[in-house]
């Protein structure tokens, strides 16, 4: 692990009539240009329209965008793009492409951070701060996830060759100072479209408060929260495949309610009664028969409520939530007991413990007493509303009363009644929604872990395990076509490296690189072309940097042949050389020694996910899976089932 410190040594000295640009519309057409080629000529288009900022360290380059997120009041953002030389990186190796299945791709040359930091002054006192990670460690990507969102509101990264890595993003809801997540995905969207990016992947462990974005999400919708910008299952974990990922969906979302509401009766009786209540706020309660409508329903109502309570709501509300252990009648009385009290006084705002007092002469339960106390806050009882707010100066916690006809009126119908009881703050809303999360789905109890429920334990954990998503920028859109001209002509090429150490003809890649446009004289030799090929792409990857174009694969020629003469335009081309023999041994983000993977979960490769290696037959497999805690420290001398079941079934040495 290492950690990339940036100082910035003139950031503090900007130009004047630098120039600035729209958040919401940077990289859209023309905004700063029109980006027509490949990824490495929009990323140089892109660049010339930065800030060069000074930087301490002589092989790092960077730029800044300052990005205006309103005109008035005037919000500023600078975003930042730090271009990092791979050769000369401490972590040559990506993590991430390692965690979502992109190990076998050749390691690039250049990798550019995309960086929104979160505080502006960090950036003057400390500089740029963000960790790169060797693909060796086990939960890199996580390490570096975690620590890059503590620093940026969003940290990209996308290597030379149009591949890239959303590492993280950390927003504001509801856009407050800063961009709220969804303006920054938008934000990260236009920059990969307007740069041609091949593929993007992350690594989707987005929280909703203290719940897991992609399961909540997952149930209400049948898919992440990303899949709105187009990322979709990208890499099984755990050995969870994309059909059994999507049926674990599908069976959460379809749980009826009605069986649910019996199930919990008995368990968890607050349970029935906030599927109850939101199925009374419905204006259709019909509607809302599965777990997947009503969760849908209750993230689409937290965007129609208030943050806090504007109004006044029904005091029997109070007995709906998931606290409350004593009977309607009992919380009517001590209601009532607390508005004599209130109406009774001298003055206008009572303190807490003075209206306590008087109602204790009548209610000898406390718990009760406190439990109302605590709750009643703008709610309706009879014909008052029930006011509380902390006095500014003695922060004494204070009640009072207030005609409810001065400030609501009359409803015009029941079915307004039923709304206006329960009338809910965003709040309230997330704590409901949080009560039902985590005793339905994550701290399930003997109601769920029995009978035909048991199987939503198992579902759970199968949505969770999935947790790498890919978006294919270059999905729809009409590949490029080799051009023919009368002065040049663009083709389609990829390589081949063969294998020097004489392994019966086989080949170093697994996978040919991803197809480059080459563009060279419509004159030009065999030869030409093998020497542009060779020059483009030790130009894009670092671990084909001694490459050497020997043939065009299906072309048996001399190198002064014309192009025009042998080539059919339209179809691909492959050209084969060889490296280096000392530079054999790192040519891919993987390495060149693939672990062998044999999980008790049916995995058969790597998966990001932490592991461990047995000492006897040197196989990998999830120290999760091996009963190895994620606090735990993997023991010095592991076996598997396998080799010990062999050592323990030895037949016993005769001394």
């Amino acid at each position: 692990m290492a950690k990339m410190l940036i100082n910035l040594g003139g950031s503090r000295k900007r130009k004047r009539g630098e120039r600035v640009f729209r958040f919401e519309c940077f990289c859209e057409p023309g905004h700063p240009s029109h980006f027509n080629g490949s990824f490495q000529e929009n990323i140089r288009t892109l660049l010339r329209f930065g800030h060069s900022e000074v930087v301490a360290q002589g092989d790092v380059n960077c730029w800044s965008f300052q990005l205006e997120l309103s005109h008035h009041p005037p919000t500023l953002v600078r975003m930042f793009v730090v271009e990092e030389d791979v050769g000369k990186s401490p972590c040559r190796r990506c993590h991430c492409c390692r965690a979502v299945g992109w190990g076998c791709h050749i390691i690039s040359n250049k990798r550019f951070h995309f960086l929104l930091p979160k505080n502006e002054s960090t950036i003057e006192s400390e500089g740029l701060c963000f960790e790169i990670h060797d693909s060796s460690s086990g939960r890199a990507a996580m390490a570096s996830k975690a620590v890059s969102s503590r620093r940026n509101l969003m940290h990209g990264v996308i290597h030379s060759n149009g591949l890239g890595h959303l590492i993280s993003i950390s927003g504001f809801e509801g856009g407050s100072y800063f961009a709220s997540g969804h303006q920054i995905l938008d934000l990260w969207d236009r920059i990969c479209s307007a740069l041609r990016v091949r593929k993007v992947s992350l690594i989707d462990t987005a929280m909703k408060g203290s719940m897991e974005l992609r399961l909540i999400h997952g149930i209400a919708y049948g898919e992440t929260w990303f899949r709105r910008w187009g990322y979709k299952f990208g890499h099984e974990s755990y050995g969870v495949t994309q059909q059994m990922y999507q049926q674990s969906l599908e069976a959460l979302q379809s749980l009826p309610l009605c069986l649910l509401i019996p199930h919990f009766a008995c368990f968890h009786h607050e349970i029935p009664m906030l599927i109850a209540k939101y199925q009374a706020i419905s204006s259709n309660p019909t509607a809302l028969v599965t777990l997947g409508e009503l969760f849908r329903f209750m993230i689409e109502l937290k965007s129609r409520l208030p943050l806090n309570s504007l109004t006044a709501m029904d005091y029997q509300g109070i007995v709906t939530e998931t606290t409350c252990r004593w009977s309607t009648k009992r919380v009517e009385m001590a209601a009532q007991v607390i508005v004599e009290a209130l109406k009774k006084s001298q003055v206008r705002w009572v303190t807490r413990q003075e209206v306590r007092d008087a109602a204790r002469a009548y209610i000898g339960d406390t718990g009760l007493l406190d439990y109302v106390l605590k709750s009643l806050g703008n709610h309706v009882v009879g014909n008052y509303i029930v006011r509380r707010m902390v006095n500014p100066v003695t922060k004494v916690l204070e009640y009072c009363l207030e005609d409810s006809s001065n400030v609501m009126p009359p409803p015009r119908s029941n079915h307004e009644k039923i709304r206006v009881r329960f009338q809910l703050t965003r709040v309230q809303l997330m704590r409901d929604l949080l009560h039902l999360y985590k005793h339905i789905l994550k701290e399930p109890g003997p109601a769920i872990t029995t009978g035909v429920f048991g199987a939503i334990p198992v579902a759970v954990r199968m949505v969770l395990d999935i947790k790498h998503f890919v978006k294919d920028y270059q999905d729809g859109l009409q590949p490029k076509k080799d051009v023919g001209g009368h002065e040049r002509i663009e083709l389609n090429c990829t390589v081949r490296v063969r294998d020097e150490e004489g392994n019966g003809g086989k080949y170093i890649l697994k996978e040919l690189p991803p197809n480059e446009s080459i563009t060279i004289p419509s004159h030009a030799t065999i030869g030409d072309l093998k020497r542009e090929v060779e020059r483009h792409f030790r130009e894009i990857y670092w671990g084909l940097k001694s490459f050497a174009a020997e043939l065009v694969v299906g072309i048996e020629s001399k190198d002064s042949v014309s192009v025009r003469s042998l080539v059919e335009l339209g179809t691909g081309i492959v050209v084969e050389g060889k490296l280096d023999e000392k530079d054999g041994q790192e040519i891919c983000e993987g390495g060149s020694n693939a672990l062998v993977v044999e999980c008790l979960c049916g995995a058969r490769e790597e998966d990001g996910e932490r592991m461990v290696c047995c000492d006897i037959c040197e196989v990998w497999q999830h120290t999760r899976c091996a009963r190895i805690a994620n606090d735990d420290d993997v023991p010095r001398v592991f076996l598997c089932g396998r080799c010990e079941s062999d050592i323990v079934s030895f037949p016993p040495m005769n001394c």
